[in-house]
């Protein structure tokens, strides 16, 4: 009789399964491996895995337990790499170690996932095999500098004579794709394939941040090389520029200032907080901003948005809702919203929602950074003009949109992919083109995705239709989502950033209080797709000014040349006979205070301050002098001069309207435009982040305030009880209960101030579907 693969694991008492790797000299030899039940609680020495599943691809089965045991490629992979050629290995690896047949099982050991990483001696992240490029920016991070050169010196000369048909000497003169130098050639060769290195499917999880953050010690794996994760911190911040150039740069060149995808970047300041939080330092603050900043992460299952967080949140809201892979999605979203309000007895989730149904997905242009897939988009035998030489020079040059460069045999031919038709000629032969920008270079053409194998390895794909429209979210998805109820796997490219900040106190300055200090209470019943909440109905918005939805996710200069933030004044600047502000001088005080949603009492900004808000009004277009902003390459090379007259004519506008004459000593005026620079642009990321996505309205009574871009006239502004904010609610035509539209700000009544004269007035109950 047969023994069971999966005995019974006891997850209320922390037990859980380790894998016992059999040792073998011979990597293409069969994998041998043995399961055996552990208590966490006994501080089992272990390494946890972190990696991506992929699909079943070409994997091959594994001897587990003496039986045979199927694993998709990626996983078969790593386990060669990670089998010691005479030794036991130790490990444990979600896809083995929990009955994935099981849905009890999987629920209860998710609820451990944290204490499996904690405890685990090292967490080693698995980004796949390594392909030809990716031996260059391996080899930068595993080795010393003299031995980093070394291997990559011939690796380098290769790609130069294959993909540039080059020799040596025009590399040195001319740096052919990067630079005029052959060295900084080399060096952005190897920092750009540990860009695309940062781009794997592995960033892409939303189940690899809590194995990330919660970690010892973490170790990247990529084929043979090992890479510490302190070095790769190190490597991608590497560029030095001094705080005086960083002001306005950080706006203008946001560029030099990300490495690749943020996601690394994300991790690594988590994981700072989280080591803070478990030494004291500060409170462990990871939560709501977790499940919506990283919302961009992907999944198969969409469940997975709410379960893979809850290890790195609170108590009071990680342990809200147990993880319970029988349910649907809609019915864990709607049940994990109300459990969290009734653990925490706050309204500070539903700032979380956001209006997704029929709202375009975010569309991004995806990075080439690797030299060897971005030859297949560019000829790299035309000349090219560069910027301070007499005569053209060899380098490279895009190809038109449809045209792929396909080398076979050492033999290049170009392909249309629009005609179907292969050429021996480049369309763009004889041509002399101008040097363009590296973010130009990395650009993934039209027509063109990139995908990465099972193994994690990237290519581009050609030949795929052009979307005039981006996709949009189907009102039929997630059927019976309240409107209440954040929706965790819809990330749209009309979010309006949260108001709330989840750091602040409530009781100290800095934070918003609309509601004072009272208590969410709703009905214990989770499956209650209605949520019933007491409160008080403010006012009623009156006339709302267009939404400002901005091109880039990067913040404008100033106001000026923006239509629907021009509108803005017209309508809140209006005379009112019934202003609850005042003088039209106080009215103008909120106006600008709105635009920068200003805390109240201690917190609100000096007054003197405001002119860092005319500065972005930019009544007379200072911004004008600056012209076109091109991205740029490094500071390394100059073209910081757009970033200085920026500075200057910022500058010269605020000394005329603050009154000053000019400085007879120059470093004195020198040192003054930057400190300008530095102090605006705190105010011009404010003014972004509170503006972008939202209108401004004015009430029936008058106040001044900022609403979601799906706010309408006759929307009711609403106190709730447990709302650090007012709330936006609809009144349904069929059943007179309401649907939920987002939070709002309305200056005035931020702090409390609304909420305390109808102090011990009865509250009205809000049905909200």
């Amino acid at each position: 009789m047969s023994v069971p693969l999966y005995e019974p694991l006891d997850s209320e008492k922390g037990e859980i399964r380790l894998l016992e790797l059999s040792p073998s000299p011979e990597h293409s030899s069969p994998i041998k491996c043995t399961l055996h039940p552990v208590k966490l609680s006994e501080d089992p020495y272990y390494e946890a895995l972190s990696y991506t599943w992929g699909g079943k691809g070409n994997g091959q089965d594994i001897i587990l337990n003496g039986v045979t045991f199927p694993v998709f490629e990626n996983l078969e992979a790593v386990l060669r790499r990670l089998r010691h050629p005479t030794k036991l290995r130790t490990l444990w690896i979600d896809a083995i170690c929990i009955n994935q047949d099981d849905l009890d099982e999987r629920a209860s050991q998710v609820k451990l996932m944290r204490g499996v990483y904690e405890g685990a001696t090292e967490v080693v992240i698995w980004l796949g095999e390594p392909n030809v490029g990716a031996e260059l920016g391996l080899n930068r991070l595993a080795y010393s500098l003299i031995a980093r050169n070394e291997k990559n010196r011939e690796r380098q000369w290769a790609i130069q004579k294959e993909l540039f048909n080059n020799t040596g000497g025009a590399a040195t003169k001319y740096g052919l794709w990067f630079s005029s130098s052959a060295t900084r050639l080399n060096t952005e060769m190897e920092k750009d394939e540990i860009r695309e290195l940062l781009c794997r499917p592995w960033w892409s999880r939303v189940w690899i941040i809590q194995e990330a953050v919660v970690s010892r010690k973490l170790k990247i794996l990529c084929g043979e090389w090992e890479v510490e994760w302190d070095k790769l911190n190190a490597e991608t911040k590497e560029e030095d520029i001094s705080s005086k150039q960083a002001a306005l740069m950080k706006v203008m060149h946001p560029e030099l200032f990300s490495f690749a995808d943020s996601t690394f970047d994300d991790i690594d300041i988590m994981r700072q907080k989280w080591r803070d939080s478990n030494t004291g330092k500060v409170t462990n603050s990871l939560g709501y901003e977790l499940l919506y900043n990283l919302r961009r992460l992907a999944c198969t299952d969409p469940r997975d948005r709410v379960f893979a967080f809850s290890g790195l949140m609170a108590p009071e809201i990680g342990m809200a809702l147990s993880a319970d892979y029988s349910r649907p999605v809609v019915e864990i979203y709607t049940r994990f919203c109300r459990a969290v309000i009734l653990k925490n007895g706050t309204l500070d989730i539903l700032n979380c929602t956001r209006q997704w149904r029929g709202v375009p997905k975010p569309v991004t242009n995806s990075r080439v950074y690797s030299v060897y897939e971005r030859v297949k988009y560019h000829d790299t035998t035309v000349k090219i003009q560069y910027e301070g030489e007499s005569e053209p020079g060899p380098g490279s040059a895009r190809l038109p949109e449809g045209w792929e460069r396909c080398m076979d045999g050492g033999v290049v031919t170009y392909y249309d992919h629009r005609t179907q038709t292969r050429h021996d000629e480049s369309p763009i032969a004889g041509i002399i083109h101008p040097a363009v920008g590296r973010l130009d270079r990395q650009t993934c053409p039209k027509g063109c995705q990139k995908v990465w194998d099972h193994l994690g390895r990237p290519s581009i794909k050609f030949g795929l239709l052009d979307e005039e429209v981006p996709p949009r979210f189907e009102d039929s998805a997630f059927p019976g989502l309240p409107s209440w109820a954040p929706n965790w796997a819809a990330r749209t490219s009309q979010d309006p950033k949260p108001l709330l900040d989840w750091e602040k106190k409530i009781d100290g300055p800095g934070a918003f209080n609309a509601s004072r200090s009272s208590y969410a209470s709703v009905s214990s019943d989770l499956d209650d797709r209605v949520l019933s909440l007491t409160g008080l109905e403010f006012d009623t918005i009156k006339d709302l000014a267009p939404a400002w939805h901005p091109k880039s996710e990067n913040p404008p200069l100033s106001r000026w040349g923006i239509a629907e933030l021009e509108q803005w004044p017209t309508l809140a600047l209006q005379g009112d006979s019934a202003c609850p502000y005042g003088s039209q001088a106080e009215r103008l005080e909120a106006f600008w205070r709105t635009h920068i949603g200003d805390y109240p009492g201690d917190g609100a900004v000096p007054s003197e301050d405001r002119i860092y808000v005319d500065l972005w009004f930019d009544e007379e277009g200072w911004v004008k002098s600056v012209g076109d902003i091109e991205p740029l390459d490094s500071m390394a090379l100059g073209g910081a001069d757009d970033a200085i007259t920026a500075s200057r004519s910022l500058y010269e506008y605020w000394r005329k309207i603050n009154g000053k004459g000019k400085f007879f000593n120059k470093l004195r005026e020198i040192w003054d435009v930057w400190a300008v620079a530095k102090h605006y642009v705190p105010y011009l990321q404010r003014v972004y982040d509170t503006c972008a996505h939202r209108a401004m309205f004015v009430t029936s009574r008058g106040y001044i305030g900022l609403a979601p871009w799906n706010a309408q006239p006759g929307d009711r502004i609403c106190l709730l009880s447990g709302a650090k904010t007012p709330f936006l609610l609809r009144e349904s035509k069929e059943n007179g209960h309401y649907e939920f539209v987002g939070e709002c700000y309305v200056h005035g009544i931020m702090g409390g101030e609304a909420w305390a004269q109808y102090d011990g007035k009865e509250l009205e109950t809000f049905y909200i579907c």
